[in-house]
């Protein structure tokens, strides 16, 4: 009686072709990961700043008082937004003031904006013009974030191509 043996495994030629068919599916994948990671950094940015706005509006509301919206270190916007009320009405953020705050923009986003500007407590714009808040990142040609703030403090996101 002969018994067959019977080879459990995959041979060396199965093995390199499968590892060649996961580098080509890596090597496809990985730019389109990175990509989608950069936009989602732009999303949430952009989010957290909508998100921000509407608070500092409602406060606004909430509380009859001016309720005035920043960068939290006083120049650049990509550091950090801050949500304040000016309770001893020097025009200065005080740590005490300040109701709501976001960390720095995540990895290269930059956030830029045409002024520092306020609610009033019917929750109208304190600003002499529409201001607009443009996020962004490094890659030119991509779709970033313009965020509107009307006079009448309508707060509107829409896509926009940076530069």
């Amino acid at each position: 009686m002969s018994y067959m043996k019977r080879t459990l495994g995959f041979t060396l030629v199965e093995l390199m072709i499968t590892m060649a068919i996961v580098a080509i599916v890596a090597s496809i994948t990985v730019p389109s990961f990175s990509s989608m990671v950069a936009n989602s950094r732009l999303a949430s940015a952009s989010n957290d700043i909508v998100g921000l706005l509407n608070y500092a509006r409602n406060e606004a509301v909430k509380t009859g008082r001016i309720v005035v919206v920043s960068p939290a270190d006083g120049s650049d916007w990509a550091n950090g937004v801050s949500v304040w009320v000016d309770a001893d009405a020097d025009t200065e953020m005080d740590s005490s003031e300040v109701l709501r705050q976001t960390t720095s923009a995540p990895g290269d986003v930059s956030i830029s904006s045409t002024s520092n500007f306020g609610f009033s407590g019917a929750g109208l714009l304190r600003a002499s013009a529409a201001v607009t808040i443009d996020v962004c990142d490094s890659r030119a040609g991509e779709q970033g974030s313009s965020i509107a703030v009307t006079l009448g403090g309508r707060i509107r996101a829409e896509e926009k191509t940076c530069s």
